[in-house]
């Protein structure tokens, strides 16, 4: 479990640190304050720094161009895909090659991310990538450092300018670099996961006693719920259904509201951290605040069961609410905190809300977001 984290020349981070993290964090604040930013970091540090997680990262951003390489018959045979990675580095500028990403956490467990673009002044060949980058473009590379494992390599170009402020990364699809852990951890991000995501995690759910907590996730929107199914391909209905008490045939989830999809995606994410971390952001997002204080009771006792640290983000003053009350209600009140971001110029900061803090806080409406 991370019970600090550094921060720096990542994004809108430049230099900040975050001390005293709980089993359950909910981190809030303005517009702009770094709140999305502070997931991703986290989840480039507890996935290795493996390649593929910062491919993820970049594209739940858009920050992703496609290019059709080569043509057949009039249709796309292969197709090239261009990260720009100049928007992860702090000031958006890559001009100082000396200034890298450092993510780490020194508590507990120490882990230490390190992200640092090198200049190159000849052509280099690497593993798995002779066919992508040809010869004479390649102007610098990407090093990944995580610990003491081997470090990552990466070529990277400009654009066909030449302009640094527009670095792009070359299609990478053919390297395949496994995870060095066997922790799992989910990114949970606004856009719901689609029907072959969902249905990948439930293979691992499946008769098991994690369905019953899953089930009972969905019996916080909809108490008849009894039972949860996924077909064999998916449908214009979800391909997900329900069996409710009373009802003789399976309904499927697409027709009960985004809430009961966006419950399902966090209960079944939760389930499958065992001994990990879950990232939600907004976490809120299509659920009735009636139903929020129930929410938060499951994911404070599926992070203790299970061993499992969360971050969650909101904007939502219900959110907020709901947690004081789900936390004051919990036999252990220091299972969660509530971390504002406040931002003043280029400075970011965390201020911590202790338990009692919050409950003054939201028995007298005094604002944390």
């Amino acid at each position: 479990m991370l019970r600090d984290l550094t921060i720096q020349n990542y994004r809108c981070f430049k230099d900040f640190h975050i001390d005293d993290l709980a089993r359950v964090n909910l981190i809030v604040g303005q517009n702009n304050s770094g709140k999305t930013t502070f997931l991703e970091a986290i989840y480039l540090l507890v996935n290795e720094g493996n390649i593929p997680f910062l491919f993820e990262v970049l594209n739940s951003r858009g920050e992703i161009t496609f290019e059709r390489s080569r043509q057949r018959n009039g249709e796309v045979v292969s197709r090239r895909y261009y990260y720009h990675i100049l928007h992860i580095f702090y000031g958006h500028q890559l001009n100082n090659f000396d200034r890298a990403i450092d993510i780490s956490s020194t508590k507990e467990h120490l882990l230490s991310l390190k992200i640092q673009p090198n200049r190159i002044l000849q052509q280099l060949t690497l593993p798995g990538f002779e066919d992508l980058v040809p010869t004479g473009e390649l102007v610098a590379e990407l090093v990944i450092s995580y610990g003491q494992y081997t470090p990552i390599r990466i070529p990277i170009r400009t654009d066909r300018t030449g302009d640094w402020r527009y670095l792009e990364l070359g299609n990478t699809s053919q390297l395949v670099v496994p995870t060095r852990s066997s922790n799992q951890n989910y990114f949970l991000t606004t856009t719901n996961r689609n029907f072959q995501q969902l249905s990948l995690l439930w293979d691992r759910i499946t008769l098991t006693p994690k369905e019953q907590s899953v089930v009972e996730a969905l019996q916080i929107l909809e108490p008849d719920v009894e039972r949860i199914n996924f077909t064999s391909r998916q449908t214009s209905n979800s391909g997900i259904l329900l069996k409710l008490r009373g009802q003789p045939h399976p309904v499927p989830l697409g027709s009960m509201g985004e809430g009961m999809r966006r419950i399902l995606s966090i209960a079944m994410a939760a389930v499958s951290s065992e001994n990990g971390f879950l990232l939600v952001d907004e976490i809120d997002t299509g659920l009735y605040y009636q139903t929020q204080t129930d929410m938060w009771r499951l994911i404070f006792e599926t992070a203790q069961r299970l061993n499992v640290q969360v971050f969650a983000t909101t904007h939502s003053w219900d959110c907020i609410a709901a947690f004081q009350e789900a936390l004051e209600q919990s036999e252990d009140s220091s299972v969660g905190k509530l971390f504002r971001l406040s931002r003043r110029g280029e400075d970011i900061r965390a201020v911590e809300y202790t338990p009692d803090q919050l409950s003054v806080a939201v028995r007298q409406s005094i604002e944390v977001r």
